[in-house]
C-alpha cells in the first residue's frame, strides 16, 4: 500500500536506503517495468525504495516482495514554487545514499536535490515524448539547467545520447549509455493457437500482422489502419490486422477501421498482461509510432522470431537485423509501408528468414543480464562514493 512519504519509517530488515528511485508515476511503463525487474535481479537487503510522485504504483506487483521495497506516494503539489521544497523535506527525511529520477515528469526532484546539495543524483532520460503540448522549449531550457549537473545522466539510446549531448548539455563523461534488453527466455518463437484462432475466426490460412502496446495518439495506429486498407487488396492470402492494447484511441481506430472498410479484417484484443503470448499469435510485428526511444515490444518481438515492419523513429532502424532495416519508414510514407505490408504478406519464405535473424540478433545484442549487470554496477558504484 501507498503511504505518504511525509513521516516516513522503514522496515525493521531495511535499516537505510541506499537507493530512492523517483518516478512520476509508478505504473507500467517501459522504465518502470525495467527498474522493477533490476530491482528484483539485485536480490533482497540492497536498500531500494520508490516514491511515485502521482502516488500510481500499478507497477509495484512487479517487486519481488523479498527485495522489501517500500512505495510512496509523494508529497501534495502546492504549486510549481513549493513543490521542490516539499520534495526536498521528503528526500532529506528518507535520507538516501543516491536519488534517481526518471524521465521529465521526476526533474523537480533533480532541483530538491540540488537545493539540498545532495549529491549523488543519477537521471534517467528513458524516453521521447511527441511535444504536443507546445512546452518542448521550456523542457529543453529546464533540463539544461539541471541535468549538466548531475552524477550521471542515463539514456537508453542513441538518439537520446545525441539529445542529451546537443540539446541539454551534459558532458560525454557524464553520459552512461545502457541499452535496455530482453529477456530471450519469457520471449521465444512459439505458437499460441488459442489466441491466434479467436483473431482469425478460427480462419485456417491466413496472415497475421499484430500491434502490441497502448493505444495513444503517439503510436501513430491510424497510419497503420490506412496502410492496411491500402495494401489489402493485392495481398494474396488472408490476412488479419490484430491491435493488443487499449488506450484513448481504441474508439477513433475501430470507427477509422469500418470508414476504411477492412474492419471485418481488424482485431481489437484489449490490454495483454502477458505480451509474449500476443507475439506468439501473430506473423509479422507492425509499429508505427511518432515517438518512441527504445522500443521493449520492439525487441520482443524479434525475441519472438518475428519479422517486423516499423517507423523510422529514434533507434528503430538501429534496433532492427540489417536484413530487416529495408522495411523501415517515415512515418509519413503510407505508400511505402503499404507496400512493405503487402510483401510480408506475400512472401512466407521472407517472413521465415527475418524472424530467425531477427531472434539471433537480439540474443546477441540485446540479452537482459547484460543490462541488469550495468545499472546494479552504476548504481552500487555511486553509492560507495
Amino acid at each position: 500500500m501507498i503511504r505518504s512519504s511525509e513521516n516516513v519509517s522503514f522496515p525493521n530488515e531495511v535499516d537505510s536506503v541506499r537507493y530512492l528511485h523517483v518516478f512520476p508515476e509508478f505504473n507500467r511503463g517501459g522504465a518502470e517495468i525495467r527498474i522493477s525487474k533490476t530491482i528484483n535481479a539485485m536480490g533482497p537487503g540492497q536498500g531500494h525504495a520508490i516514491l511515485s510522485i502521482s502516488g500510481g504504483a500499478d507497477a509495484a506487483d512487479i517487486l519481488d516482495s523479498e527485495c522489501a521495497v517500500r512505495v510512496m506516494a509523494g508529497p501534495p503539489k502546492r504549486g510549481a514554487i513549493q513543490f521542490p521544497f516539499d520534495l526536498w523535506k521528503c528526500i532529506r527525511s528518507i535520507n538516501p545514499k543516491v536519488i534517481l529520477t526518471y524521465n521529465w515528469g521526476a526533474t523537480d526532484a533533480v532541483l530538491a536535490a540540488k537545493i539540498a546539495r545532495f549529491r549523488p543524483v543519477i537521471h534517467n532520460e528513458c524516453g521521447l515524448s511527441a511535444d504536443v503540448d507546445g512546452k518542448g522549449w521550456r523542457r529543453r531550457v529546464a533540463r539544461r539547467l539541471l541535468l549538466p549537473s548531475c552524477h550521471k545522466v542515463v539514456v537508453t539510446s542513441f538518439t537520446l545520447y545525441e539529445l542529451a549531448i546537443e540539446k541539454y548539455g551534459v558532458p560525454k563523461d557524464r553520459i552512461e549509455f545502457i541499452k535496455t534488453g530482453v529477456s530471450t527466455e519469457r520471449f521465444f518463437p512459439g505458437d499460441n493457437d488459442s489466441l491466434r484462432n479467436r483473431v482469425t475466426e478460427n480462419g485456417g490460412d491466413c496472415v497475421v500482422f499484430g500491434y502490441v502496446g497502448s493505444l495513444r495518439p503517439s503510436k501513430n495506429g491510424a497510419m497503420l489502419l490506412r496502410a492496411f486498407a491500402a495494401a489489402k487488396p493485392a495481398m494474396v492470402s488472408r490476412t488479419r490486422l490484430a491491435f493488443f492494447g487499449d488506450g484513448p484511441e481504441r474508439d477513433r481506430l475501430t470507427t477509422l477501421a469500418k470508414e476504411l472498410g477492412v474492419a471485418d479484417s481488424v482485431y481489437f484484443h484489449g490490454y495483454v498482461a502477458d505480451p509474449e503470448n500476443a507475439f506468439r499469435a501473430i506473423d509479422v510485428n507492425v509499429t508505427t509510432s511518432k515517438s518512441e526511444a527504445a522500443s521493449n515490444s520492439l525487441l520482443e518481438a524479434m525475441a519472438s522470431g518475428l519479422p517486423v515492419v516499423s517507423t523510422d523513429i529514434a533507434d528503430n532502424r538501429r534496433m532492427l537485423s540489417p536484413e530487416n532495416r529495408p522495411f523501415v519508414f517515415s512515418h509519413d510514407d503510407n505508400t511505402g509501408y503499404a507496400s512493405a505490408l503487402e510483401t510480408m504478406a506475400n512472401d512466407a519464405t521472407l517472413r521465415c528468414r527475418l524472424g530467425e535473424i531477427n531472434r539471433e540478433h537480439v540474443c546477441n545484442e540485446y540479452p537482459i543480464d547484460r543490462m541488469y549487470r550495468e545499472f546494479a554496477k552504476l548504481w552500487t558504484d555511486a553509492a560507495s562514493l
